[in-house]
């Protein structure tokens, strides 16, 4: 671990401690999210510099948005693009597909609504996820 994380963590309360650990581990998160996505790229276009003759090219960048125990974080995603004889389009990096998949945050409403908390309070639970408003979990229950 970080020096600068031993530090905040020394000098805050436990609650806070709490906190500044889980934003920690949700860094570590999206930084292991970007590694795959890259290491998908790799795959598809050969290595950086130093492209294989493959129909895939890599495509830039774009921000995009992941899910990290069930709330949206903001990523930067690499492109790729496929030629075919028709031109060439996007490809949707299975890695990221991956990461947005909602599933995850479908399970946590479950036990939350398993434990008591009413379909009105749930968007309070997950206030930045997708999918949490009232209407979309009474379709769950």
């Amino acid at each position: 671990m970080d020096d600068n994380l031993y530090q905040a963590l020394g000098q805050v309360s436990s609650e806070d401690a709490g906190q500044i650990f889980r934003d920690h581990l949700r860094g570590c998160v999206r930084e292991m999210i970007s590694e795959v996505m890259a290491a998908e790229v790799s795959e598809l276009c050969g290595p950086k510099h130093k492209p294989d003759n493959s129909h895939y090219v890599r495509a830039g960048s774009s921000t995009g948005r992941v899910l990290v125990d069930g709330e949206r974080e903001s990523v930067v995603r690499p492109r790729v693009r496929k030629h075919t004889d028709d031109g060439s389009k996007e490809v949707v990096l299975s890695t990221y597909q991956a990461a947005r998949d909602p599933s995850q945050l479908k399970d946590s409403i479950v036990i939350a609504l398993m434990h008591g908390v009413s379909t009105r309070d749930v968007e309070k639970l997950k206030p930045d996820s997708p999918g949490v408003t009232r209407k979309e979990v009474e379709q769950v229950e």
